[in-house]
C-alpha cells in the first residue's frame, strides 16, 4: 500500500518509528465492541485483534463516541450482518499513520481505524479487525474471511473486476529516498535503480512495471523493483542502503521522513487516486458503506480525524465517494510542503 504465521508472531520496533509498531501477536485475540450506541456487549470475533480495554490508556486511540448512528445508513445493512453483530474489516497495520499498531503493542490504530469505528457508530454495529498482509486482503474477502477491507487500496480497473471499492480518502503517491536525495531519485528517474515497493500494491503490480517499461522504451536500464511484505520493511531496507529509493504512498512515506528525518526524504509527490475500502464484488453490505462514508463526510469529525493524522490533503467533498464502476478523477489537492 498480513496473514497469520508463527513467524509473524512478533513485535517489531524499530529506532525512529516509534509509532510504526507491527503486532501481529494480537492475531488470535478477542475483538472488543467499539463504541456501540444501544450495548456494551463484546461479540468475540475469531481471529480479530483486541480492542483495548480502556482506550483512554493508548495515546493514538480516538475516540469516536460523538459520532451518532444514522438511521437511512444503518437501515441499509443486511440482515445476515446486522444479525450477525458485527462488520469484520480485514486491515494490513504496518503503514503509519493511516494503519499501525499503537505502542501498547496490539491495538489497531490510525487514520483508517478512525474512520472504520465511526462507520459502526453511523452503522450502530460493532466494528472487528483482522490482520493480514496487503496482498491477502482480497483474497480475504472472496474466501469470506472478512466483509470488507480497509488499507490504503487504489481504485484499478483489475480490482474492479474482482470487488466492490468504495472511496474514503484522496490517495497520492510518494518516492522516499535517503535525506538530501544524493541519486536524485524521482517519478521520471528510477531507471536502474532498486526501489522498494509494496507486495500487491498498485506501484508493485502496475505503476512500477509501466515505469520500468518507459525507462527500457527510451533506451535506459529497467527499474530493479523489490518486493516487500509491508511498508515498514520498506523503510528498514532504505535506512540500511538494500535498496536506494522507496516507491510508495505519498502520505506514508511523509509521515516516514518526519519519524526519521536524518535518514528519510520524501523526494516527489505524485497525485494519485481515491483511497478505498474493498468488499466482495456486488456486496449487500456496500450500499451501507457508501451511505455511511457519504454521510461521515460532511461531519466534523471527517475532517478532524484526517487532520488528526496529516491528512488534510486527503479530505473529500460527499460527492466524490460512491461505489466505483470506473477510475474516479477527483480534484487534485493542493501539495502539502515537505
Amino acid at each position: 500500500m498480513k496473514l497469520k504465521n508463527s513467524n509473524n508472531r512478533r513485535l517489531v520496533l524499530s529506532a525512529g518509528f516509534a509509532a510504526v509498531v507491527l503486532a501481529l501477536t494480537a492475531c488470535g485475540g478477542t475483538a472488543a465492541s467499539t463504541e456501540p450506541s444501544e450495548s456494551n456487549k463484546r461479540i468475540e470475533v475469531e481471529g480479530a485483534m483486541p480492542e483495548p480495554a480502556d482506550p483512554s490508556t493508548v495515546k493514538e486511540y480516538t475516540s469516536v463516541a460523538s459520532i451518532k448512528s444514522d438511521a437511512t445508513a444503518a437501515s441499509l445493512v443486511p440482515k445476515k450482518i446486522r444479525d450477525k453483530g458485527v462488520i469484520v474489516f480485514g486491515v494490513s497495520p504496518t503503514a503509519a499513520p493511516t494503519t499501525f499498531v499503537s505502542t501498547d503493542g496490539h491495538s489497531y490504530v490510525g487514520m483508517n481505524a478512525d474512520i472504520s469505528r465511526a462507520l459502526g457508530r453511523i452503522l450502530d454495529i460493532q466494528i472487528s479487525h483482522k490482520s493480514t498482509t496487503f496482498d491477502a486482503l482480497i483474497p480475504g474477502l472472496q474466501a469470506k474471511r472478512f466483509d470488507a477491507a480497509i488499507a490504503d487500496m487504489g481504485v484499478t480497473l483489475p480490482r474492479l473486476e474482482v470487488i466492490d471499492l468504495v472511496g474514503y480518502a484522496r490517495g497520492g503517491f510518494g518516492i522516499a529516498t535517503k535525506v538530501g536525495n544524493p541519486l536524485n531519485i524521482g517519478e521520471k528517474t528510477m531507471c536502474g535503480h532498486k526501489v522498494a515497493v509494496t507486495l500487491g500494491s498498485t506501484q508493485a503490480v502496475t505503476k512500477g512495471p509501466a515505469y520500468s517499461a518507459e525507462c527500457e522504451a527510451n533506451g535506459k536500464p529497467a527499474i530493479n523493483l523489490i518486493s516487500v511484505p509491508n511498508q515498514q520493511e520498506m523503510y528498514l531496507q532504505l535506512r540500511s542502503g538494500q535498496v536506494d529509493a522507496a516507491y510508495t504512498d505519498a502520505v506514508g512515506a511523509g509521515w516516514a521522513a518526519k519519524q526519521n528525518p536524518n535518514e528519510v526524504e520524501l523526494g516527489a509527490r505524485i497525485p494519485g487516486t481515491v483511497l478505498s475500502m474493498a468488499l466482495p464484488k456486488d456486496s449487500e453490505l456496500t450500499p451501507a458503506v457508501v451511505a455511511a462514508i457519504k454521510h461521515f463526510s460532511t461531519l466534523p469529525e471527517y475532517k478532524e480525524i484526517l487532520t488528526k493524522w496529516g491528512m488534510e490533503s486527503a479530505i473529500l467533498d460527499a460527492k466524490y465517494l460512491d461505489s466505483y464502476k470506473e477510475i474516479p478523477s477527483p480534484p487534485l489537492a493542493p501539495q502539502p510542503a515537505k
